[in-house]
């Protein structure tokens, strides 16, 4: 990391003739990283007409692929698909281990503060939807779902060498799913709502981009 950081010091100082994005560019990109949040769960008991809330933290895994289409010189919009894999602790009176994975489609949208022929800084955000599946893996075969949504502001240096490079992004993700559901009984009659919100987060990723289309003349205006 300390030599992808002083490459980026090195670019913003050096004088290169071109740019790395423009109007009609088409770049696409990949990676993959890890995400941590401080998570809130809040459980209504409909029984005793109670409302519980804990809070702890909660981390995963992801892998991402996008495309960002150059609108402008200095902005870009562009859609990505987020694949996550939650770390879950085995459960101390089983024995088992539950699985928890969500899938995200996103729309992100990109200011590229820095543009140059090998190096440009990208300051973006995306928001979308988002769906959860916990499989507690017990011989009920326990399930907990829900959808909702997803967002992040995000810093994004790239580095290129012609149309291919790579990227580290540094991010503040947050989620929230306001209705989760479960196909346990006893859970359903004794609890009314389970909601579920992750913020504020870190995020951390590397990947690769290449970047299609030719600069045309006009992009300059």
């Amino acid at each position: 990391m300390k030599k992808f950081l002083t490459l980026i010091i090195i670019s913003l100082f050096i004088k290169i003739n071109g740019q790395s994005f423009y109007k009609g560019a088409l770049v696409i990109d990949a990676g993959g990283g890890l995400e941590i949040y401080n998570t809130k769960v809040v459980i209504h008991d409909k029984t005793n007409d109670l409302t519980e809330t804990k809070n702890d933290k909660a981390g995963s895994t992801h892998f991402t692929v996008g495309a960002e289409y150059g609108l402008h010189k200095r902005f870009g919009i562009g859609l990505r698909y987020k694949n996550n894999n939650y770390f879950v602790s085995k459960d101390t009176v089983s024995g088992n281990t539950g699985t928890i994975k969500s899938n995200d489609i996103l729309v992100q949208l990109n200011y590229h503060a820095v543009s140059k022929k090998s190096f440009d800084l990208v300051l973006g955000s995306d928001i979308g939807y988002t769906g959860i599946k916990y499989h507690f893996n017990d011989i009920k075969n326990t399930q907990l779902k829900g959808s909702g949504i997803y967002y992040s502001f995000y810093i994004d240096p790239r580095l290129y060498i012609g149309r291919f490079g790579f990227n580290m992004k540094l991010s503040l993700p947050f989620f929230n799913y306001p209705k989760l559901t479960t196909n346990d009984v006893d859970f359903n009659n004794t609890f009314s709502s389970l909601k579920l919100q992750g913020s504020p987060g870190f995020g951390l990723s590397f990947g690769i981009q290449y970047r299609f289309l030719d600069l045309k003349d006009d992009s300059k205006k």
